[in-house]
């Protein structure tokens, strides 16, 4: 019980410490990141460019509002010249379903083409689809809008929603623990992890601590409290987590990964308020990606190893140790497996593209977006290699005593079995 409460006060200020560093707001109760360009000697340096974009807005006189609509009509597909460039358009007419141009009726044009040779065409808008729409509105008082993109959120909602309703279905009440687990770790990854480091902090001490409250939160939530099988899976598993990111924070030095991938530059470009250290993010994604494959090995030896101890309670912790080390290599192929074909799967239109432009393997492996799925996906693997051999330790160590659980009772009371440990 005291290593209880010890593991359970200090999970307490940790959050607390956390909850009031990233919940501060500045002083006009908005994030740091819209009002300020970045730091500089630990202060806080203004936006200019914001500013003086916002002067500009005013310069226009011109009134945008963003809302939503949905598609009343469709009407052909044409293609409209602007210079060299040929785009495919959809005229539509478009109802203002928000706002206060609420009932109000546009007819415009979506543009289907993504690039300039309209290879890569979107789909075309059906009567009922629900859309974003740019409403502008000059000092003549002319307004015009543009339909900018499907509205896709329900559909999301949807699908998360019955992703959670086949985990009850199959889990049971162990389904409503995994998902409690889920939310919990989704609540940390947003409002700890991803807003600290838009507000400033350090990314990589922000994720190491995240990472650290994701682990022990899931497993004291999903398993029986807290035990040794619950903190041997811990320990192994921020063991494994902590390997992969050391692992990646070398290869990214040796390699020279800037983390400024194709889509950062481009992001970067466009808002004018980025300022964050692309090295460390592309450190917190590695660990963040390698977490889940972590926590699964972690606890997948720690509950055998445990049930192991509990059918043979006079085994040794070296036997237990040698157990773990034979169930984690049955473990490691599946799971390194797992991550390397997530990260191809993610990669592989890319891969296509480059060779499209004839480029050798050698060139696209030099690529820094490639080479940043390489060392992603290697430093993940190891990091859950390392997990078994850390937990299958942690364990035999923990339960060097010879009897842990007895499985029938030594007295009786009441007519009631009573177990002795």
């Amino acid at each position: 019980m005291k290593k209880v409460s010890i593991v359970f006060i200090a999970f307490l200020i940790v959050i607390n410490v956390l909850s009031v560093s990233v919940f501060a707001t500045t002083p006009e109760g908005q994030p740091a990141g819209e009002q300020f360009a970045g730091t500089q000697n630990g202060q806080m340096v203004p936006n200019e460019e914001s500013i003086e974009d916002n002067e500009e807005l005013i310069e226009k006189d011109e009134f945008v509002v963003s809302t939503y609509g949905k598609i009343i009509e469709t009407k052909e597909v044409k293609e409209v010249q602007t210079g060299t460039v040929t785009d495919k358009v959809q005229e539509v007419v478009v109802e203002i379903t928000e706002g206060e141009y609420i009932g109000e009726e546009f007819t415009t044009e979506y543009v289907l083409s993504y690039d300039i040779e309209g290879k890569i065409l979107a789909y075309e808008l059906d009567v009922g689809d629900k859309v974003s729409v740019q409403i502008i509105e000059d000092g003549e008082g002319n307004i015009s809008a543009t339909v900018l993109d499907i509205v896709r959120a329900p559909y999301l909602i949807c699908l998360f929603l019955l992703f959670l309703l086949s985990i009850v279905l199959v889990g049971g009440k162990k389904g409503i623990k995994a998902i409690l687990g889920l939310l919990f770790t989704m609540v940390l990854i947003y409002f700890v992890m991803i807003k600290g480091i838009f507000g400033g902090q350090d990314a990589i001490r922000n994720s190491v601590l995240t990472i650290a409250l994701i682990i022990i939160g899931t497993f004291i939530i999903i398993g029986d409290g807290i035990n040794k099988k619950i903190l041997t899976a811990a320990i192994g598993t921020l063991g494994g987590v902590l390997s992969a990111g050391i692992i990646a924070l070398i290869f990214n030095h040796i390699a020279k990964m800037t983390g400024a991938c194709e889509d950062a530059i481009q992001l970067s470009i466009n808002a004018s308020t980025i300022n964050f250290n692309f090295r460390d993010l592309l450190f917190v994604g590695i660990i963040v990606a390698a977490l889940g494959a972590c926590m699964d090995v972690g606890m997948s030896i720690a509950s055998s190893l445990d049930e192991i101890k509990i059918k043979n309670p006079d085994i040794t912790w070296k036997e237990l140790l040698k157990s773990g080390m034979n169930i984690g290599r049955d473990v490691i192929g599946t799971m390194t497996n797992t991550l390397i074909l997530a990260y191809v799967g993610g990669s592989l239109t890319l891969i296509l593209l480059f060779m499209a432009c004839n480029m050798s393997i050698i060139e696209i492996l030099n690529k820094e977006t490639i080479a940043e799925e390489i060392i992603s996906a290697v430093a993940g693997s190891m990091g859950v290699v390392f997990t078994v051999p850390i937990t299958s330790f942690a364990y035999s160590i923990l339960n060097k005593d010879k009897v842990i659980y007895e499985k029938t009772a030594k007295n009786k009371l009441d007519g009631k079995r009573t177990l002795k440990l």
